[in-house]
């Protein structure tokens, strides 16, 4: 069962503060190392990262550069049509990747955080820990495969949400469940990502159950790519 690899830890962690305010989130261009630890999990779609532009990672203790990271996400929501708000919070059927592409001064890095919050509130560890990434990079497909030195983690999390029946409110619980994992990268993939064309990238995920979920990359963060993967070009940690 899926408890047996996941930690209830992080439920307090719903009506806990996000790692950033979202006020500061809005101009931050440097963001501490410890708050991209999920040792604890992540809030829903990540609410209070710096989406969307290249940030620069510090050490909390002496505030000195460390590497640079994109950080992306897609979300999916089946309810309704003209309200979609996946990244909002958990609520049956909502799904969310959390996609981190960059460099620190150790080493190349892509990190997949999958969320998801079953119509059943079921999941098993196997449905959501991606084991191969794959990307097209204009006329070639990158392959990545599941690093073996860092283990994969799992969590899980109560939440509530409404439904309305006969003109009623009806409160509701379930729960939602997210999975990190880490892929290794070369330095040739990470060039191949670097010098990729600023266009949409399709990324295909492959889960230990054999599903796929594909997922775009946005031009704009594609872009972004040479310059969080060149804080380290050669992937590799100082001698």
């Amino acid at each position: 069962m899926f408890s047996k690899y996941f930690t209830s830890a992080f439920t307090a962690l719903l009506v806990t503060t996000a790692l950033v305010t979202p006020h500061s989130a809005i101009a931050q261009t440097t963001i501490e190392e410890d708050k991209l630890d999920t040792v604890n999990g992540m809030r829903w779609a990540g609410n209070g990262l710096p989406f969307d532009k290249v940030v620069e990672i510090k050490d909390a203790l002496v505030n000195s550069p460390l590497g640079k990271v994109v950080i992306d996400r897609h979300g999916e929501d089946p309810q309704g049509v003209l309200f979609k708000e996946p990244f909002a919070a958990p609520s049956p059927g909502r799904f969310v990747v959390v996609s981190l592409w960059g460099s620190k001064i150790e080493g190349c890095f892509v990190k997949m955080i999958v969320q998801t919050a079953p119509s059943d509130g079921r999941a098993e560890l196997e449905e959501i820990a991606p084991k191969m990434l794959e990307l097209g990079v204009g006329e070639q497909i990158l392959q990545l495969k599941r690093s073996t030195n860092a283990k994969v983690r799992g969590f899980q999390g109560n939440y509530t949400y409404t439904t309305y029946e006969n003109r009623r409110s009806i409160e509701n619980s379930s729960t939602w469940f997210m999975t990190d994992t880490l892929f290794d990268i070369s330095p040739e993939a990470a060039n191949l990502l670097r010098n990729a064309p600023a266009k949409e990238i399709k990324a295909r995920l492959t889960f230990e159950n054999g599903d796929t979920k594909l997922i775009p990359i946005g031009s704009s963060n594609v872009k972004r790519w040479q310059e969080a993967f060149g804080f380290n070009s050669s992937c590799s940690a100082p001698q």
